[in-house]
């Protein structure tokens, strides 16, 4: 099915550099009109369900963020991977299916009043095509793979005690376990890899199935943000360093941290002097911030399609400097999972996709240097 949607994919019309620009400039009040479009349905509540509205905001906003990197990257096969994933979330939440091309439909009523006519075309193009799918959608967001849940991998007991804290809220707990598994910082790796990562994944596959709320994730997380840096007043923060300099930071617009938090870390334990600057970092600001510490590397984690574009143009900035003061640059996070290509179409210099993996690929363009 899925193979059938890519084949038809290829066949839309292309989305023009300037049409996506159009876009860009144009859809925070697209979204506005949007959102008066739908909330003034007579049937907005059985297509929400008890869905407070600010959850079909949000969905609007990131639809406007999606469709801006889809058209600024000219990438139309990522809609094959996050229609069906937007169409699970949502009905998890409450909302019925025929909310999806009643939501659709309101795009193609305001891109047109929006945007120029020759802008406007190959958009509604796609649009029409989003439309045209919507039962296979619905099929495929049934059977959508979550991401590797916690079952099977090593140490699953100490893995299942660890979820079971985060889902009970138990921070104490949760940095016991830690504590007891990642006693010294050779085992911190392993921890990060087999204990949270495949944790919070299941935390996330929950939140998607509507089995707990957003509080019930963003508690999870912030403990897990609490555990990480309790161990690296303890046990990072000493490690000798000497490879080179390394600066990590989560996308702009991002701010799911967890992924960046970890490469970070695993690059100081391995001896990279390592400026980390957390979640949702402007572009202009993380350039100016590259020209003055000239660091060997860059590492930016993005987790959602959303912010793709905001990689891509921080990455474009810096190509166009004299080559001996561009740092290597790698990109990491869910968005690229299914697509590493896109690390070469955003210009980047490799794709890590976990923590020892950006290890490796920062000690083999150290040995290049």
């Amino acid at each position: 099915m899925q193979k059938e949607l890519l084949e038809e994919i290829e066949k839309l019309p292309d989305v023009s550099e300037d049409a996506a620009n159009a876009f860009k400039s144009e859809m925070g009040r697209m979204v506005e009109k949007v959102n008066r479009i739908m909330s003034q349905r007579p049937d907005i509540r059985l297509l929400t369900g008890d869905a407070p509205f600010s959850l079909m905001f949000d969905n609007h906003k990131n639809h406007a963020l999606f469709m801006s990197n889809v058209f600024s990257l000219n990438m139309p096969t990522l809609l094959v991977d996050t229609i069906p994933w937007v169409y699970h979330a949502y009905h998890s939440h409450g909302f019925s299916y025929s909310y999806f091309p009643a939501h659709i439909q309101s795009w193609r009523i305001v891109i047109p009043e929006s945007l120029y006519e020759d802008n406007a075309a190959a958009m509604l193009g796609v649009y029409e095509w989003i439309a045209s799918r919507h039962e296979t959608f619905i099929e495929l967001s049934k059977n959508i793979a979550l991401k590797p849940a916690v079952s099977g991998g090593p140490h699953p007991e100490t893995r299942d005690d660890f979820l079971c804290a985060l889902l009970e809220g138990n921070r104490e707990k949760s940095l016991a376990i830690a504590r007891r598994f990642a006693a010294s910082p050779s085992e911190l790796s392993t921890f990060y890899v087999h204990i949270i990562q495949p944790a919070m994944y299941e935390i996330g596959n929950l939140w998607e199935k509507g089995e707990i709320n957003s509080a019930r994730e963003h508690l999870a997380s912030a403990i897990v943000n609490r555990i990480m840096a309790v161990q690296y007043v303890e046990q990072i923060q000493t490690a000798e360093k000497a490879r080179g300099t390394a600066v990590v930071t989560a996308a702009a617009n991002e701010f799911h941290e967890l992924g960046a938090t970890m490469v970070a870390n695993s690059l100081e334990l391995d001896g990279w002097d390592v400026h980390y600057l957390g979640a949702n970092t402007p572009g202009e600001e993380l350039i100016g911030f590259i020209a003055q510490t000239a660091p060997d590397i860059l590492a930016i984690s993005s987790s959602l399609p959303l912010n793709l574009i905001y990689i891509r143009d921080v990455i474009r900035e810096i190509r166009a400097w004299p080559p001996e003061k561009q740092p290597k640059i790698m990109v990491g996070g869910l968005s690229f999972t299914n697509h590493p290509d896109l690390a070469e179409k955003l210009g980047a210099d490799g794709y890590a996709p976990d923590a020892p993996g950006a290890i490796e690929l920062a000690r083999t363009w150290q040995k290049e240097a």
